[in-house]
């Protein structure tokens, strides 16, 4: 079986050459030589500019979701939806990071990507009559932040993501966060900007998903996805499922905040000629859904392990190989007037007694 692991950085930063080599020249006789013909210097060939790369195109599937209604909470209730305008914009910065721990016979072996970071403008570009949206994000700008242990100096990441340059994320968002298939798109891409598209893909964050049914304070609900998690693009993947219970605590402003909690699991499978066993996982995340925004405030992180294991072809004994995978990432997102929405506070009504 192939090692599950995140052979991608080393694609991400594999640029850059040596140094030149350093030759001593012998001292020059004392006696002059004679003079030597001077030939035309020849005219070397221009080089020709390297080719520009096609456009590219990344699409992210999205696993589709069910939804159920646990508890519909108290005091007055109301349909919690994503209400954005159309051509409403908002600065938006994602942040991103991704660690794998691999462990063998009681020792382990650490991968960990330094925190990636994105931030340009998302405009609602369209809204029909059920409220689904049509959106995209410009990057407009890219950063890497170090993380202890990390296996790619943080300088040289960088580099790497400088390739995401004209990135354009886009897609479709239901009320309820229901998404479709996202697309991302490079205009004109470098030689890095397939990898790093490809760390971006397992790290993006998605969109919270809401009850359709009218709710209210303390109200809850669970969903339901199936989930494929892939070491490379067109690798059959590990298949397993997240089960997520929200909770919707508070309003603070114009914002609610809802707080969840995600378990994973999965059936024993063949995966690469070996077999994939013991899949479980936990995840919590916070987030503040802004009135009229389009993407919320939120953090939250996701950690799932599982065993890997496959005959020796040498001596036929089974070996095994414990994996876990940590994804985390936040979003902050202002609102539409340009304000942010953790500084929104709820105003206080005081009452002047007789």
């Amino acid at each position: 079986m192939n090692r599950v692991s995140l052979l991608l950085v080393a694609s991400l930063v594999a640029c850059g050459g040596g140094k030149t080599k350093q030759t001593n020249l012998a001292p020059l006789p004392e006696e002059k030589p004679p003079e030597a013909k001077v030939e035309p210097k020849k005219e070397e060939p221009v080089a020709e500019p390297p080719k520009a790369l096609p456009p590219l195109e990344v699409k992210v599937d999205v696993p589709a979701a069910t939804v159920k209604l646990v508890n519909a909470g108290k005091g007055k209730r109301s349909a919690l939806k994503y209400t954005a305008k159309a051509g409403a914009k908002q600065q938006v910065e994602v942040v991103m990071s991704f660690a794998q721990t691999a462990s063998v016979d009681g020792q382990s072996d650490s991968q960990v990507v330094p925190t990636i970071v994105l931030s340009g403008e998302a405009e609602t570009k369209a809204v029909d009559s059920t409220g689904k949206a049509e959106y995209a994000l410009a990057v407009a700008s890219t950063d890497a932040r170090d993380v202890q242990g990390a296996a790619v100096p943080v300088d040289q990441f960088k580099v790497a993501l400088a390739s995401l340059a004209g990135l354009i994320i886009s897609g479709s968002v239901d009320a309820n966060g229901s998404t479709a298939e996202t697309l991302m798109r490079i205009e004109k891409p470098d030689r890095l900007s397939a990898g790093a598209l490809d760390l971006i893909k397992i790290t993006l964050p998605a969109w919270p998903i809401l009850p359709k049914e009218p709710i209210g304070l303390g109200a809850k609900w669970q969903t339901t996805a199936n989930n494929t998690l892939r070491a490379a693009p067109g690798d059959k993947g590990i298949e397993m499922t997240h089960v997520t219970d929200y909770e919707l605590v508070k309003r603070v402003g114009s914002a609610w905040v809802i707080k969840s909690k995600t378990t994973v699991s999965g059936k024993d499978q063949e995966y690469k000629g070996g077999k994939i066993s013991k899949i479980n996982g936990t995840g919590t995340s916070e987030i503040k859904l802004d009135d009229g925004g389009l993407y919320p405030t939120s953090t939250g992180q996701i950690e799932t392990n599982l065993t890997a294991s496959e005959k020796d072809p040498k001596d036929g004994k089974e070996r095994s190989m414990q994996l876990a995978f940590k994804i985390g990432g936040s979003i902050t997102a202002k609102r539409p007037d340009g304000a942010p929405v953790k500084d929104i506070v709820q105003p206080v009504k005081i009452e002047k007694k007789p």
